[in-house]
């Protein structure tokens, strides 16, 4: 999930061979206040995601709807593929999670 845009921290973590995943581009949730982000984590963990990485220093939560996994990343990126996918907390759960699990 997170080879697109970090993917040093995701092999550190993860046991599976990353690179031979087929490439699944993640949305950016973006909040800077840390209780919103830990009530954002409990959520997603309840609704069966798995963390592949946390940390509370940057506000960028990846979240990766095909393969239910997520991360908060070290520090800033410039990506398109965050750049072009950044939602508020409340956005990403109106316009993505919402819609997609419902698809």
């Amino acid at each position: 999930m997170l080879m697109e845009v970090y993917y040093e921290n995701y092999a550190k973590r993860c046991n599976d061979a990353y690179w031979e995943e087929p490439i699944s581009i993640p949305y950016g949730v973006y909040d800077r206040n840390p209780k919103h982000r830990k009530a954002f984590y409990r959520f997603l963990k309840s609704e069966g995601f798995k963390c592949v990485d946390w940390n509370d220093t940057y506000p960028l939560i990846l979240v990766n709807m095909e393969f239910k996994r997520f991360g908060l990343i070290y520090r800033p990126v410039a990506h398109k593929c965050v750049d072009s996918r950044r939602y508020t907390i409340q956005e990403f759960l109106d316009e993505v999670y919402n819609v997609k699990k419902d698809s």
